[in-house]
């Protein structure tokens, strides 16, 4: 019997969900300008990602990362990140 052991590095997917929340607000703010409403939703979508990024970082100190990609996205995903509280701070 071999004993084999599963990690669970961070890859590229670790980063992927909070992108994919962060997404529509892009969009939105690229598109249109935002509504009332719309602004509430950005700041309830922008916490759901700060807290998936933050979910990532536990899974990136406990288990390390796989690959140049995954640090790449993780860098992206930070930086729409930063670029949507600035634009939610500025309304």
């Amino acid at each position: 019997m071999t004993d084999t052991k599963t990690t669970r590095t961070a890859t590229e997917g670790t980063w992927a969900l909070p992108l994919v929340v962060l997404a529509p607000l892009a969009l939105v703010r690229l598109l249109t300008e935002p509504s009332t409403l719309w602004l509430a939703l950005s700041w309830i979508l922008w916490t759901v990602s700060a807290l998936l990024i933050a979910a990532g970082w536990t899974t990136v100190l406990r288990n390390g990362t796989r690959g140049n990609a995954a640090w790449g996205m993780c860098v992206l995903v930070h930086a729409v990140l930063a670029w949507q509280l600035i634009a939610l701070v500025g309304e």
